[in-house]
């Protein structure tokens, strides 16, 4: 397996599929297509069956990303644009799906992070002023690279993330857990990753909301795999639980 040479804080939003092979296309030409740099590929839970693959660009002298979420078919049904010019773990993003038009987006406009969630023609928003410790979309990851020692170490550690389909935040909580404590543990490969946990900070909420289950490899604190709640809806608009497996390629 082989890494892109990236900034630290970006190897997720660079992530693909552990596969050579994803239905029916080597890696190879699935990165070939439009310069992308990574693919990544979501199974179903239940059933272990591709649902979507997205494709990613590499960062360009914007410092934006270009990601396409594809069928497994090869078409294309929603892209997002990630631009990281402030925090790392805080990238502005817009995402567009043309299954049922919907719009979503985080913006900063100076000091405020306006979120904006709209279907069809109809569009509402939400300001948000108390954002520093905002995390936003795939700056997760940045989070867990920036506070890696911390976290390695056994310290919890709390932030508020956003979320713009919901007009709204919720406050998290990130710890290690132990291999065999997580779902996507597996003890014949990633033996040597690290785990993750990322759930609602407040129990209460927690009774309601399944937690997020990280894996990674600790030689470069690259994410691997991801196992819970897709921020990507299915056909009928519903959402799904899913598990994305990573590769990181030239």
């Amino acid at each position: 397996m082989s890494s892109v040479k990236r900034p630290d804080y970006l190897r997720s939003v660079l992530a693909c599929s552990l596969f050579s092979a994803l239905a029916g296309f080597s890696t190879t030409t699935v990165l070939a297509q439009d310069n992308y740099v990574v693919a990544g590929s979501a199974y179903n839970l239940e059933n272990n069956q591709l649902i979507y693959r997205e494709l990613y660009t590499g960062i360009d002298e914007n410092q934006s990303v270009r990601v396409d979420y594809v069928t497994p078919e090869g078409n294309t049904f929603a892209s997002k644009t990630l631009v990281y010019q402030g925090e790392p773990y805080q990238p502005s993003f817009n995402y567009e799906d043309t299954r049922d038009n919907e719009y979503v987006s985080a913006q900063f406009q100076g000091a405020r992070l306006v979120l904006t969630h709209g279907m069809n023609s109809a569009q509402n928003e939400k300001v948000i002023y108390d954002n520093a410790r905002m995390v936003i979309d795939a700056g997760f990851d940045a989070y867990i690279q920036l506070n890696w020692d911390k976290l390695v170490a056994g310290k919890r550690l709390k932030f508020d993330f956003a979320m713009p389909s919901r007009l709204s935040s919720l406050q998290l909580e990130v710890r290690k857990i132990k291999g065999p404590e997580s779902p996507v543990y597996d003890a014949n490969f990633g033996r040597d990753w690290i785990y993750f946990r990322i759930a609602p900070a407040q129990k209460f909420v927690s009774l309601f909301a399944d937690p997020i289950n990280l894996a990674y490899d600790p030689n470069g604190k690259y994410l691997m795999r991801f196992h819970g709640r897709s921020n990507i809806d299915d056909d009928s608009g519903g959402p799904q639980d899913v598990r994305i497996e990573y590769e990181y390629t030239n």
